[in-house]
């Protein structure tokens, strides 16, 4: 995109964000704007916010992109932490629809511009949205937004409490019903994944305990996980390399986010099993 078509969308949005909600909506429903992606060539992205228009121009990290290129065709993807669907979307256009996506995004606001995008893009028959949350069984518990703008993120599930630690005052509380991914394999015949993304800024402990069963079976090759280590040795990071430890995993890769100088440090880590991955 030319900078000043990028500068046109910002100052449409801010002058659409001046006006009342119903309005805003009535608006932006007639009026969707869509954009390709940076992070994938002939993906388009349904912008209706700010933070959708910056999620559509972000790029993947090469070894993650390299990760995402390696999946074999019947392969089976699980994006859990969807949001807009960056990494359903990518995985649909480059293998062209040789892999199925299960993807996971429990924002009510946010899930619809998901699922404008799945349609959008024609990929109604391989990628499956669910709005529903994921963590360690199956209950009903308080999702917690810190903002409902469609895009936004830092969501936790039953705590008031951020993947930093820091307590915040939810802008609104949804009641849900989680489940375990092992539910929904053994409950619901979900297919078992060949690979997984974890991006749930904080919830990752709770899900990983949820899909031990799962993890144990020998068709789950890899699981990619973004976590927040808050300190040297942080528990919670060691707590999540235990889990897959225990279910036959090791840590393949571990890539720390730019722009982070001090703790809290961001990375995404990789875990496999009976699987190689080259991403030289």
């Amino acid at each position: 995109m030319k900078e000043n078509e990028r500068l046109h969308d910002r100052i449409a949005f801010k002058i659409v964000n001046l006006f009342g909600a119903t309005f805003k909506a009535r608006l932006m429903d007639k009026l969707p704007l869509y954009r390709e992606a940076f992070f994938c060539k002939g993906v388009f992205c349904y912008i209706s916010s700010m933070m959708e228009l910056s999620r559509s121009e972000r790029l993947y990290l090469p070894e993650v992109r390299a990760w995402l290129e390696s999946f074999a065709p019947g392969d089976v993807f699980y994006d859990i932490g969807a949001n807009i669907g960056m990494f359903s979307l990518t995985v649909a256009k480059i293998h062209r629809g040789q892999i199925k996506a299960y993807a996971f995004e429990p924002s009510f606001s946010t899930f619809g511009s998901f699922v404008h995008n799945v349609i959008g893009n024609g990929f109604e028959d391989v990628i499956i949205p669910f709005s529903i949350a994921l963590g360690r069984g199956q209950e009903l518990l308080d999702f917690n937004y810190t903002d409902i703008t469609s895009g936004a993120s830092v969501h936790t599930l039953g705590r008031l409490v951020n993947q930093t630690g820091g307590e915040f005052t939810p802008a609104f509380k949804q009641q849900v019903i989680s489940y375990s991914l092992d539910n929904l394999v053994d409950q619901f015949d979900f297919p078992v994944p060949t690979h997984i993304k974890i991006d749930v800024d904080g919830g990752e402990t709770e899900i990983i305990e949820g899909m031990q069963k799962t993890l144990a079976r020998p068709d789950v090759k890899s699981v990619l996980v973004e976590v927040t280590e808050v300190s040297k040795d942080d528990p919670s990071v060691r707590q999540i390399i235990s889990n897959f430890e225990i279910a036959g995993f090791k840590e393949e890769l571990r890539i720390r986010h730019p722009g982070y100088k001090n703790y809290p440090f961001v990375f995404e880590i990789l875990f496999t099993k009976n699987w190689k991955f080259s991403h030289a």
